[in-house]
């Protein structure tokens, strides 16, 4: 089978961002299957403009300009549009394939994924990251109304174009069945734990602790994107709270819009016990997940987080630490039955600081924690039967629409 797959933030190893595309492709690609990545320069600095290189058996086109979350927000449609304009042109000429998965955000790649199936006559999965607009008016990237307007029209587009719709989560899933898409035509597909790649047999806890600093302190780790929609206000406010604690240390591994904000937070507050690490490739981060006690996953506190499906988290259970979230989601059930992390009901500072202190307090619960985190991972969310699961979904469509 032949897979045209249109990703905009597409990255490998080598880049900073999530390789959920890359580990799918690489896979189906071992499976005996053809995938031509259409891309551009974003979170993956490997990646050039202009060129076709072959990476572990995928062809990576590259087209269109640069885009960075620290763009402003006209330089970001700006490369959204030219991104959608040229991915377009090729999806439209696309009947060498058998099936076309497009992914969002963007929602721009709506574009893309009606001329494939449109113009070119060929089946379409479209891949739902983030319900938009719904998710950027929420955490208030979003309030332009003519932006709105032309963001659910694109929506609708995506939508009513695709043969097949992968929510990656169930509360994506309902969020666009009250939007009167038929749940037929959706199956969740969530973001997914690489087992090999964060097995903490590979690595030597001790070791990295000592090399990265931490001590015998108790290191509570944010690994991801630090965005608007991360709620950093928040975060910072729970630092300030424990900025005493001398046996707790912040870790904060990644970058985005607010990354400045929580640095000048940070000096601002005169708050001691956190390193900011900056952008890391993706291939480290699993050293940082294997030294740290507790993984932290924040989100504004509005309905469309809910149903978040953050890469981190599932990093997290991968390397076997128990995760905290600053507010409710979708996966808290998974958490209770596996006993592998606490949610904050509330989206309270006391309730958040007094769940760490729990924490800290009791090291053979966290430890247990961590190995029911690596257990669920394994049961519910391995990215080897997911990418295969969703293998089989693109056979079926590709099969269904001969």
């Amino acid at each position: 089978m032949k897979i045209l797959y249109i990703h905009q933030y597409f990255c490998t190893p080598k880049g900073s961002s999530g390789v959920r595309s890359y580990e799918f492709a690489k896979r189906w690609v071992e499976a005996g299957h053809s995938v031509r990545i259409i891309t551009s320069m974003g979170y993956d600095d490997s990646l050039k403009p202009g060129t076709v290189e072959e990476i572990d058996g995928i062809t990576v086109q590259t087209i269109g300009g640069s885009y960075s979350p620290m763009m402003g927000m006209l330089a970001r449609i700006w490369a959204f549009f030219v991104f959608a304009f040229q991915s377009t042109w090729i999806a439209a000429r696309s009947r060498d394939y058998d099936v076309v998965l497009t992914t969002s955000t963007p929602i721009t790649v709506a574009v893309p994924a009606a001329a494939a199936r449109w113009i070119a006559r060929r089946p379409v999965v479209f891949e739902v990251r983030d319900v938009w607009p719904d998710a950027a008016i929420d955490a208030g990237v979003l309030s332009n109304p003519v932006l709105i307007f032309v963001a659910r029209m694109l929506e609708k587009l995506a939508y009513g174009s695709a043969n097949h719709l992968v929510p990656l989560s169930s509360g994506m899933e309902q969020r666009m069945e009250r939007k009167g898409v038929d749940p037929v035509w959706m199956t969740v597909l969530p973001n997914c734990s690489d087992m090999a790649r964060f097995d903490p047999k590979d690595y030597d806890r001790e070791a990295l602790r000592a090399q990265l600093g931490a001590g015998d302190r108790f290191v509570l780790l944010y690994a991801g994107a630090i965005n608007i929609a991360n709620d950093i206000p928040f975060l910072t406010e729970c630092m300030e709270r424990l900025k005493d604690s001398e046996s707790v240390v912040w870790w904060f591994v990644g970058e985005g819009n607010r990354f400045e904000f929580l640095k000048s937070e940070v000096e601002r507050k005169g708050i001691k016990n956190v390193i900011l690490w900056g952008k890391q490739l993706k291939s480290e981060v699993p050293q940082y997940v294997n030294a740290a006690d507790v993984g932290i996953v924040s989100f504004v506190n509005t309905p469309t987080y809910f149903e978040n499906s953050p890469n981190k988290f599932f990093d997290y259970c991968a390397g076997g630490l128990p995760s905290v979230f600053t507010r409710t989601t979708w996966v808290a059930p998974y958490l209770q039955q596996y006993d592998s992390g606490l949610v904050c009901e509330q989206n309270a500072v006391s309730e958040f600081c007094g769940y760490i202190e729990e924490l800290q307090g009791d090291s053979s619960r966290v430890i247990a924690m961590g190995k029911n985190a690596r257990g669920m991972a394994e049961q519910e969310f391995s990215r080897d039967e997911i990418a295969s699961k969703y293998l089989t979904l693109l056979e079926r469509v590709a099969n269904e629409c001969k």
